[in-house]
């Protein structure tokens, strides 16, 4: 945009004087080389700006994904301890429920047997096994099944055992577990299936299910 002013002197000036016309003339090179100067440094400004919002990004990330792990580890925490809390109610309902759907045979039952009085006792040692009803006549049905197999011809032997089968459940019935002579069954109706009680010169040793879940309990509680 250009000025113009007409000036009017009264009388005629002696002399002028400009104290600025402008900037200096600069050759085509150096202005070339301070352009190329000019657009390096605001290059670099900016890349150092960029680097300062992407390390504030990153910081400012690294934070909300730590503030995210810990309440993920203290969500973890608190389950875990709940589970730890639970688990043997857990354990015992799954153990339950497993135990209430197993089929019991006579093969299971004897296994049962044996194994509580191996805990404690010898083959020869007297004792008394107390059965639920049910568990008792799976025992006696698949001891009078294997005679029955057994057998190839009437003998004394045969006559024996028929007149001893009279006199079964009369003090208790025994020679129904092969390898234990002096055992003999008795049936208690306040036993469960697959509960076992045996009593011995040492007691009265507790082989119920129930029994067997609280010492699980406990065990685990600890």
């Amino acid at each position: 945009m250009s000025y113009n002013r007409t000036i009017r002197f009264t009388e005629k000036p002696k002399e002028f004087s400009v104290g600025f016309i402008g900037l200096e003339p600069v050759p085509a090179a150096e202005a070339i080389s301070r352009e190329q100067a000019a657009r390096e440094q605001g290059r670099r400004e900016a890349q150092e700006e960029a680097r300062r919002e992407f390390q504030r990004i990153r910081a400012e990330y690294a934070q909300r994904q730590e503030e995210v792990l810990a309440r993920v580890q203290e969500q973890f925490s608190g389950m875990a301890r709940e589970l730890i809390t639970r688990l043997p109610d857990l354990t015992l309902a799954l153990a339950e429920r497993v135990l209430g759907k197993v089929p019991l045979d006579r093969e299971v039952i004897v296994g049962i047997i044996t194994n509580l009085i191996g805990e404690f006792a010898t083959e020869d040692e007297k004792l008394e096994i107390y059965l639920c009803p049910e568990d008792l006549k799976l025992l006696k049905a698949g001891d009078k099944l294997a005679a029955e197999k057994e057998e190839e011809s009437p003998s004394t032997d045969d006559f024996s055992a028929a007149m001893a089968g009279l006199f079964d459940g009369l003090g208790g019935d025994d020679a129904l577990l092969e390898g234990y002579p002096n055992v003999v069954f008795h049936e208690d109706a306040e036993l469960s299936p697959g509960d076992c009680q045996i009593k011995s010169r040492f007691g009265l040793v507790d082989g119920r299910v129930l029994t067997k879940l609280g010492k699980i309990a406990e065990e685990l509680s600890e």
